[in-house]
C-alpha cells in the first residue's frame, strides 16, 4: 500500500492500494470518552474511497472545512471558505500535472 501523509493534509491521509483510493481520518479519543485509567491511543478511520487523486484532495478539503467553522451566515461565505481550504491543499501539489 501507498500511503500519503503530509501536514496539509492533517489529520486525514490518502492511501492507495490495489483496489483503488482511500482518504483515511487520524482520529485522537477525547479523555471524556475514556475508561478510566484508560491512555487512549490514536486510531485510523476510512472515510471514503474516491476514485482518482484529485477527487482525495477535495474529499480531504471538504472534511477539513466541515472541521473548520460550525455557522456561516451566507452561501458566498461558505463557498469562499471552501474554496481557501481547497487552494491550501491544491497549492501544495500544484508542481503535479494532474
Amino acid at each position: 500500500m501507498q500511503t500519503i501523509k503530509d501536514p496539509v493534509l492533517e489529520p486525514y491521509h490518502i492511501a492507495r492500494d490495489n483496489h483503488g483510493w482511500t482518504v483515511y481520518e487520524t482520529v485522537t479519543p477525547q479523555a471524556a470518552n475514556l475508561e478510566e485509567g484508560s491512555e487512549g491511543k490514536d486510531y485510523i478511520k476510512p472515510i471514503c474511497h474516491p476514485g482518482s487523486f484529485m477527487n482525495c484532495l477535495k474529499a480531504v478539503a471538504k472534511q477539513q472545512h466541515y472541521n473548520s467553522q460550525s455557522e456561516f451566515n451566507t452561501l458566498e461565505e461558505y463557498i469562499t471558505s471552501y474554496t481557501q481550504v481547497f487552494n491550501k491543499i491544491e497549492q501544495t501539489f500544484n508542481t503535479i500535472d494532474l
